[in-house]
């Protein structure tokens, strides 16, 4: 059974098919939402089935703010919510969970993520979202946390072919958002669509997460038909271990000491190495027990770095 903590894998990455982010339609609570992101941030890119995976009471606390008299009463609303609204894609419905278990004298929920999500979320090589589960946590509406997930693909894979670009502009319809989020018919574009997402989105994206955005209306007559969203990289208010070299690095040295950060051949002896880190924060070949030198050290952080952030390899 994986642990999930908030502490411990706040710098995780959210690993999802672009069909969850573009097509899949269904609505969820903010908290359901961290809790799924949470749980998927902890599916390693080799595993081959899912685990179980397991959320400490406390690190429910934080997530709700509720306190210790009504976190089971949150615990108990929220799993309603994740394994009582399935999601349409295509013409499936399918579920986000199985089981969510308390486990007593643990103090921890354990949830099973139901097996028909294995082809979205399991040994993806292309068509895939990823972001730092860190940027979602402070985000208040799930309809904000979907809407981050679309501008983050959208811009993720402009940039992924074209890394120069500045910004990535892409347009939406309304009727699509309305279909995607299921937001209700009762719901008025300029008091509930514009404020409560769209505005909502533009302030805290900038203040909590790794993007800004800008949108501007197209109206059909005096209807809002749809946006025209600009995304930009915001590196004012990411918390992100990829939003620069030096965080990326930081981050390695202090959670992956030992780990397999990459398999390869050498071009110049064509030995098979595996790069790690020692936990004073060196890099080495871990299965030939040597050290780097400085100037291919500095290189391979440099590789690293960029791989990771364009998702050419993941951190195991």
């Amino acid at each position: 059974m994986e642990m999930v903590s908030i502490e411990e894998n706040k710098n995780n990455l959210v690993v999802k098919h672009q069909e969850l982010v573009h097509n899949a339609r269904y609505r969820l609570s903010d908290t359901a939402i961290k809790t799924l992101s949470l749980l998927i941030s902890m599916v390693k890119v080799t595993d081959t089935e899912f685990t179980q995976y397991a959320i400490r009471l406390s690190d429910f606390k934080e997530l709700s703010g509720a306190n210790s008299k009504e976190v089971f009463k949150y615990v108990d609303k929220m799993t309603n919510d994740l394994m009582s609204n399935p999601f349409w894609i295509g013409n499936k419905k399918l579920n986000w969970v199985t089981i969510a278990e308390y486990i007593e004298g643990q103090g921890v929920v354990k949830f099973e993520i139901h097996r028909h999500l294995m082809p979205y979320l399991l040994s993806l090589k292309e068509n895939f979202l990823q972001y730092n589960v860190i940027n979602i946590l402070p985000l208040k509406s799930g309809y904000v946390i979907r809407f981050y997930e679309l501008c983050k693909d959208h811009y993720s894979e402009a940039v992924r072919y074209k890394p120069s670009l500045t910004s990535v502009v892409f347009d939406m319809k309304i009727d699509k958002l309305i279909e995607l989020f299921e937001i209700p018919e009762s719901y008025q574009y300029s008091s509930h669509i514009k404020q409560r997402i769209l505005d909502k989105a533009v302030r805290q994206f900038k203040e909590k997460t790794d993007i800004e955005i800008s949108y501007k209306e197209q109206k059909i007559g005096r209807k809002v038909d749809r946006i025209i969203i600009t995304v930009k990289s915001n590196d004012k208010g990411s918390n992100d271990f990829l939003k620069d070299r030096k965080s990326f690095i930081a981050h390695i040295r202090k959670n992956y000491v030992n780990a397999n950060l990459l398999k390869a051949n050498d071009k110049n002896t064509g030995k098979a190495v595996i790069v790690s880190v020692t936990p004073d924060g060196k890099l080495y070949d871990k299965k030939n027990g040597e050290d780097f030198e400085k100037d291919r050290s500095n290189k391979m952080w440099d590789t690293l770095y960029e791989m990771t952030k364009n998702g050419k390899i993941f951190i195991e």
